[in-house]
C-alpha cells in the first residue's frame, strides 16, 4: 500500500492526463464530424503549414487564394496569411497531414496543452485534495464555452497558453532568460503583446533584466526567421493586420467594441474613449504592481497581467480567453486555501461556465448586423471582466500570504 501511495503521489499528473485522452479524442472526432473546418480559422493555419512543403508563399496573395480554392474553401477572409510569418513554420507539421487528420490531431493536442497547464498549476498548492479537485477544474474547463469555441474553430490559443505556462515555469525555476524567450512567443499573435507588456512592467519593477533580455532576444529571433522566409514580411503583415482590424472592428469582446457602441458608431470618439479607459487601467495596474511587488509571486503577477491584458487589445476573439486558464486556476485553488472550503471556488467556476455558455449561445444565435448593437462575440467580455475583478481583488487587495498551505 505504501508503494502504491508513493507511485500515485509521483505520477498522478501523468495518470490523470492519460485517463483524459479518450475523452479528448472523442471530443476531437465529434468536432471533426460536425464542424466545417475547411471554412474556419483552422484552415488558415493548416494551409500556411502546407505551403511550407509545397514551395508556395503564405504572403503571396495568388498562392494564398489559389490554396483555398484548391482545397474547396469558399471562405477567404484574407488575401494572405494574417499572422506573423514565423508562425507558418510552427504549423508545418500539421501541413504534412490531410486536413481532417490534422484537425483531429490539433484538437487533441490543444486539449492536452490546456490540461497540462492546469495539472501543473495544481502542484502550486499542497495537500492531496488538490489531486481530486483538479479533476473538477478539468471538467469545468471542458464545459467552458470560450475553450470549446477555440476547439471547434481550431485556433492556436492553446499554443499561446503553452508559451505563458513555460514562461511561468522557467521563472519559478530561476531561468529568466528562457522565460523571456517563451514570452516572446506571444508575438506570433500581436494583440497578445499587451499581456507581455504588463508582465514586462512587473519584471521591470523587479529589475529582472535577464527575463527582459530574453523577451528582446526572442522577438529578434522571430523577426530574423521571418526575414529568412521573406525579406518584406513585416510590411506585408502590417497591411494584412490593418485590413483585419477594419473588417472586424466592433464585433469582438474588447473595450474598443463597447466604446464604439457608447459613441454611437463614431470611430474617433470610440478610439478616444478606448485610449482613456485602457490607459487608466494600465496606470492602475502599474501602481498596484509597484506597491505590492515584494509580495507578488510569479503566478500572482502573471494571473493579474493576463486578466487585464486580454481586455486591452483593440482586436481579440473570445477563444483567446483560453489564456485565462492561468488566472482561473489561481483563483480556484487559492480560494480553497484562503477559505478552507471548496464552496467559493466551485461557485466561481460554475458562474464562469454559465457566463461562457450563455455567451457562446448568443454568439451563434446573434448574427452580425449592420445595426449598432451588442453583436456576436461582444457578449463574452463579461467572462473576462469576472476573472479580472476576482483575480485583481485576490492579488492586490487581499492580505499578503504565503502560498502553498494545505487545501
Amino acid at each position: 500500500m505504501a508503494k502504491l501511495k508513493l507511485f500515485l503521489a509521483r505520477w498522478w499528473l501523468i495518470l490523470i492526463l492519460i485517463g483524459l485522452l479518450p475523452i479528448y479524442s472523442t471530443i476531437a472526432v465529434s468536432n471533426e464530424r460536425n464542424v466545417d473546418y475547411v471554412n474556419n480559422g483552422f484552415f488558415t493555419f493548416w494551409l500556411a503549414g502546407r505551403m511550407m512543403w509545397t514551395g508556395q508563399q503564405p504572403y503571396a496573395a495568388t498562392d494564398w487564394v489559389s490554396g483555398h480554392r484548391a482545397n474547396g474553401a469558399v471562405w477567404i477572409p484574407n488575401q494572405i496569411f494574417p499572422y506573423p510569418l514565423p508562425l507558418a513554420l510552427l504549423t508545418a507539421p500539421l501541413g504534412l497531414l490531410p486536413i481532417e487528420k490534422a484537425y483531429i490531431l490539433w484538437d487533441v493536442l490543444a486539449q492536452v496543452f490546456t490540461a497540462s497547464c492546469i495539472l501543473w498549476l495544481a502542484t502550486h498548492w499542497d495537500g492531496l485534495n488538490r489531486q481530486a479537485y483538479v479533476i473538477f477544474v478539468l471538467l469545468a474547463t471542458i464545459l467552458n464555452g470560450n475553450v470549446f469555441l477555440g476547439l471547434m474553430t481550431g485556433t492556436f490559443a492553446a499554443l499561446f497558453l503553452g508559451f505563458l505556462t513555460l514562461a511561468l515555469y522557467f521563472l519559478e525555476k530561476e531561468r529568466p532568460w528562457l522565460a523571456g524567450i517563451a514570452l516572446a512567443g506571444l508575438a506570433l499573435k500581436p494583440p497578445l503583446l499587451t499581456v507581455v507588456a504588463l508582465i514586462g512592467l512587473w519584471l521591470l519593477f523587479r529589475r529582472n533584466w535577464k527575463a527582459i533580455g530574453g523577451i528582446a532576444a526572442g522577438g529578434l529571433g522571430l523577426f530574423v526567421i521571418g526575414l529568412i522566409q521573406d525579406p518584406r514580411w513585416v510590411q506585408k503583415f502590417l497591411g494584412a493586420g490593418e485590413n483585419l482590424l477594419n473588417m472586424r472592428l466592433g464585433n469582438q469582446p474588447t473595450i474598443l467594441s463597447y466604446a464604439r457602441l457608447a459613441c454611437g458608431g463614431n470611430i474617433n470618439c470610440a478610439f478616444g474613449v478606448y485610449a482613456l479607459v485602457a490607459l487608466t487601467m494600465v496606470g492602475l495596474f502599474a501602481w498596484l504592481v509597484w506597491k505590492r511587488q515584494e509580495t507578488l509571486s510569479p503566478l500572482m503577477a502573471f494571473s493579474a497581467a493576463i486578466a487585464l491584458g486580454l481586455l486591452l487589445p483593440p482586436y481579440l476573439w473570445s477563444y483567446d480567453y483560453a489564456l485565462l486558464i492561468i488566472p482561473i486556476c489561481y483563483i480556484a485553488f487559492d480560494l480553497i486555501r484562503r477559505r478552507a472550503t471548496y464552496l467559493h471556488s466551485t461557485l466561481f467556476l460554475f458562474a464562469l461556465d454559465v457566463l461562457s455558455i450563455i455567451s457562446l449561445i448568443l454568439f451563434w444565435n446573434n448574427p452580425e448586423s449592420a445595426a449598432l448593437t451588442i453583436q456576436r462575440d461582444m457578449w463574452s467580455i463579461w467572462v473576462a471582466l469576472l476573472v479580472l475583478v476576482v483575480c485583481g481583488g485576490m492579488v492586490f487587495f487581499s492580505p499578503a500570504e504565503t502560498q502553498g498551505r494545505e487545501i
